[in-house]
């Protein structure tokens, strides 16, 4: 290969590597907030087994009884909007055995536990006339609230 032709391979692979398209280039480093953005900090992150985690996973499974117990089962409000992506099918199942007047509530000596790699919060009450218990199965995730997987009573 002759000099010339080294000064132009070695150019080329200079303006495509650092230049267009960038293939050099580290391109996994976060872009910087633009105004008005905020980025996750520390303390809005759910470390896994936490305490934070656990209530995040309460206040959900809470926010999920309440509609159930209005009847709010379908659009953007309601029950199913909370379920985790994929579950839509399960819980489609499962809240058709939830029929009014229903009256779920996490109770007083309910547990919210790990059950690895979900948490689980106990649920008890009344659907259709008949007292029932059993658990919301919530998905947890780092930087948001937990989603439901399932609703599991009997």
């Amino acid at each position: 290969m002759s000099v010339a032709a080294l000064g132009v391979f070695v150019a080329v692979v200079l303006v495509t590597g650092f230049g267009t398209p960038g293939f050099l280039l580290r391109h996994d480093d976060p872009k910087p907030p633009s105004a008005g953005q905020t980025t996750p900090t520390s303390t809005s992150r759910f470390a896994r087994n936490s305490d934070s985690q656990l209530q995040a996973a309460k206040t959900v499974a809470e926010e999920f009884l309440q509609r159930l117990n209005a009847n709010k089962l379908d659009g953007p409000d309601g029950a199913k909007a909370m379920a985790c992506p994929g579950s839509n099918s399960l819980l489609g199942g499962t809240l058709l055995a939830v029929e009014p007047p229903t009256q779920l509530a996490i109770p007083t000596q309910g547990e919210v536990r790990f059950h690895d790699p979900v948490i689980e919060v106990d649920v008890a009450g009344v659907t259709d006339q008949r007292a029932v218990t059993g658990y919301v199965r919530l998905q947890p995730w780092k930087d948001h609230q937990p989603c439901v997987r399932i609703l599991a009573i009997h």
